[in-house]
């Protein structure tokens, strides 16, 4: 009988996941801005004094679905426009779900625009997000909750959909202003409108799938340097998808080491709260690896408090676990060489 709960539990809950790409078309989302940039905002692509940015993802949520992410950009200092400079960014996000291998992966490249307003005050960026998406189903292994006898736990896989995947293209627009307080204190805030087209999307069941939904968020982060030693990184997230909300806040908190230590330069430590759902807490570095590459690695775990923490209780062999964690890898190569002094690094690509 254990396992037969087993069972039906996790088929309600690939259910439950399948239906949200078959009605609702929710996209995945992450915990922490400042670890998934150009996700959240193309207009960020080449906003850095550096050469070259890469990022890596990982993001797993209750041992079932992972999604992977890696993106790079860089400004294009040669591609003067109207006064303005021109960043080029692209990324490319997979996820997998449970013994269905759901599977969706998404390519995107992400032109921008970056002009001095105020110069030495406001910049204001815009960014295109050019996005193709491939979604696919093993329907062979999908099991529903009909199939599964609730006295035996036998259950019988597979099911006969008008479409195992789907290839689709769609566009995104971002815009974000820099507020620079100080040349040390550093604000900004931006708005995406995401899938603009609303093409593709739906779910399998139905040649007819309804499009994805239009989704739109909201960014906001700053540096605030409260001495040499301590500076307070705020972020703010806010995401609107259909009937879907979500709005995470909070802040790092990041000690400058500088040469008081020959293992890092940085160390960061910080929490956010992600409205109505959970406590984010979260952990990272960075060290300089040569004259001109910098290191940051950060991890981050989701505290489930709200009343869907009782649904991730439950285990199976499919499913072991409770809450979702996310892991990113910087790797920063900056324009200048960087210099170590007292106070850190001076050209810090994290300030």
């Amino acid at each position: 009988m254990i396992a037969a709960l087993h069972k039906i539990a996790f088929s309600l809950t690939l259910t439950l996941m399948l239906s949200v790409q078959t009605v609702f078309s929710q996209d995945v989302h992450f915990s922490q801005f400042d670890a998934a940039l150009l996700y959240f905002n193309p207009a960020l692509s080449g906003l850095i004094d550096c050469n070259n940015r890469f990022i890596s993802n990982f993001k797993g949520q209750w041992s079932t679905y992972n999604s992977f992410m890696l993106s790079y950009d860089k400004p294009l200092p040669a591609f003067s426009i109207a006064g303005g400079e021109m960043g080029i960014g692209a990324l490319i996000n997979a996820d997998y779900a449970g013994e269905t291998s759901y599977g969706n992966t998404m390519l995107k490249i992400m032109p921008a625009f970056h002009k001095d307003i105020i110069p030495g005050f406001f910049k204001l960026s815009t960014g295109l997000d050019i996005m193709f998406n491939h979604t696919s189903v093993d329907e062979t292994k999908v099991l529903l909750p009909g199939q599964i006898d609730p006295n035996t736990g036998e259950a019988v896989t597979g099911t006969d959909f008008e479409k195992t995947s789907k290839l689709y293209a769609d566009l995104g627009l971002g815009l974000n202003g820099e507020f620079k307080i100080r040349e040390d204190f550093p604000i900004n805030a931006g708005i995406t409108f995401h899938r603009l087209a609303g093409s593709g999307g739906g779910g399998f069941a139905t040649e007819q799938s309804p499009s994805n939904y239009r989704r739109f968020s909201l960014n906001a982060n700053a540096v605030y340097p409260i001495n040499t030693t301590i500076s307070l990184l705020p972020s703010f997230i806010y995401l609107n998808q259909k009937k879907y909300n979500e709005m995470n806040a909070g802040t790092f908190v990041k000690f400058s080491l500088g040469e008081h230590t020959p293992l890092l330069d940085a160390f960061y430590t910080g929490a956010w709260y992600r409205f109505g759902d959970a406590l984010i807490f979260g952990l990272a570095f960075d060290k300089p690896i040569s004259t001109k590459w910098t290191l940051n690695f950060g991890f981050s775990y989701d505290l489930t408090v709200s009343s869907f923490s009782d649904s991730n209780k439950w285990k199976s062999s499919n499913n072991v676990g409770k809450d979702s964690f996310e892991i990113s890898i910087k790797l920063i190569n900056c324009k200048l060489p960087i210099i170590l002094n007292p106070e850190g690094i001076i050209n810090d690509p994290f300030r």
